[in-house]
């Protein structure tokens, strides 16, 4: 208060308009502020002043249940209050201290505007309100079923998996708000099956799910368990063995038969599957074929095995070509006559002097096959001076249904190589 005294007389004595009359001045002054002191001591004005973030009491929530109704999204309110009264008893008055209620009975499904009420401390008015209505969103509370699912929360076992779930119950109610129950697509109970490689059975709980597999709150599960059988499957990758019956059609050959895959991935109880080193296939008939033609495999499973991830049966494709002839002519000179004795000749006047060779095979390996592939050739390493009745033998690398040569066989003369004498010169010197 010395304080503020001092500040007043040093303004007093530094301003212009104390320069004259300054007794009287400030006695005026003085007077006013002591007006002004008891006017806000002792008349204690009226005032206005706002309250913000008043909290909204919702009444009848209970009647709003019995009606298969509830509140959904915001459920907290709250409102700016403006009161009027006293300064100094407005200023003993906060927030709390005011009492604003929202009665929800009669109101229907959907948006509603509902009108608040306000109450105030004796020693206040209530002024305004903002705002005076909320927006409250009702839902009807409504059941439906929905299948529960097991869902498999871990990776398994290398070389197991989860079989397919036994559940109980398989369906359950729900109850909730209409909009809510709405995107429940399913109830699951989820299960753990890292290390797993017996079969699980556990009593689990269960929880609403939309289609992305989230929870959905404010959706109630009837049934708060269920009972869960959840196989655990050995797996395991096999051969697969196909048998073969009967011929192609004559004039044709199966040239190769290949299976759309080599192995399959079967699935079933461990003690079952381990056992287990190929899967049969039923056996594949072959008769009567004359074209490239495929055909399905049916697998022939134990009991109890199935295969893991076959969308379809595997397929053999059985290529069949045509066995087709194909001429090829050879000059005389163009048998080989092997291992003929040193003293020997050979005189070809009594062989035919073109020698055809008819070689049989299948289409694509007949275009394959020349004049220069084959070796056509005489064996004389037993023969002797004279005439022989000779056999045309042949060698052929590439793999032919049949090889013929025409004729096969031949006239062949071995004649003894004749034998010059040398003549000595000194002998026809001395005859001359």
């Amino acid at each position: 208060m010395n304080n503020l005294w001092r500040k007043i007389k040093f303004n007093i004595e530094n301003s212009r308009f104390f320069s004259r009359n300054t007794t009287p001045k400030m006695i005026s002054i003085i007077f006013a502020v002591i007006l002004w002191l008891y006017v806000m001591g002792e008349v204690n004005p009226q005032s206005i002043i706002e309250l913000n973030n008043v909290d909204v009491q919702l009444l009848n929530i209970e009647d709003l249940q019995q009606s298969g109704l509830v509140v959904m999204g915001q459920k907290d309110f709250s409102v700016n209050v403006k009161i009027s009264g006293r300064r100094n008893e407005l200023y003993k008055i906060g927030p709390k201290d005011i009492v604003v209620r929202a009665d929800l009975r009669g109101f229907h499904e959907g948006v509603n505007s509902v009108p608040v009420e306000v109450s105030a401390p004796p020693n206040a008015e209530i002024v305004d309100i903002s705002p005076k209505q909320i927006k409250i969103t009702l839902d009807e509370i409504v059941k439906a079923q929905r299948t529960v699912q097991v869902r498999v929360t871990s990776k398994p076992t290398e070389g197991f998996e989860p079989g397919d779930a036994l559940v109980s119950p398989q369906k359950v109610v729900i109850e909730g708000p209409e909009s809510l129950v709405n995107t429940v697509a399913k109830v699951i109970a989820d299960v753990n099956v890292s290390d797993r490689q017996e079969d699980i059975i556990e009593r689990l709980p269960l929880k609403a799910v939309n289609r992305e597999g989230k929870v959905v709150n404010g959706v109630e599960v009837k049934n708060k368990y269920a009972d869960i059988t959840l196989p655990i499957l050995r797996i395991k990758e096999v051969p697969i063995a196909v048998s073969y019956e009967g011929v192609a059609k004559e004039g044709f050959k199966i040239t190769n038969i290949r299976l759309s895959q080599e192995k399959v991935m079967i699935k079933g109880k461990k003690e079952m599957i381990e056992d287990i080193k190929q899967i049969k296939g039923k056996t594949v008939n072959l008769n009567g074929l004359d074209s490239t033609i495929r055909k399905d495999i049916t697998l022939i499973l134990p009991e109890g095995v199935n295969t893991k991830d076959l969308d379809k049966d595997p397929t053999v494709l059985i290529m069949v070509e045509a066995i087709k002839t194909k001429e090829i002519f050879f000059k005389k000179e163009e048998i080989n006559i092997k291992e003929v004795k040193e003293d020997y000749t050979i005189d070809l006047s009594k062989m035919p002097e073109t020698i055809k060779v008819e070689v049989r095979a299948v289409e694509s390996m007949l275009d394959t096959i020349n004049k220069e592939d084959i070796n056509l050739y005489i064996n004389g390493r037993d023969l002797s001076e004279g005439l022989y009745y000779v056999r045309i033998l042949h060698e052929l690398s590439k793999k032919v249904e049949g090889i013929r040569v025409v004729p096969e066989e031949v006239d062949l003369i071995i004649k003894k190589r004749e034998i010059v004498t040398p003549i000595d010169v000194e002998e026809e010197s001395e005859e001359s």
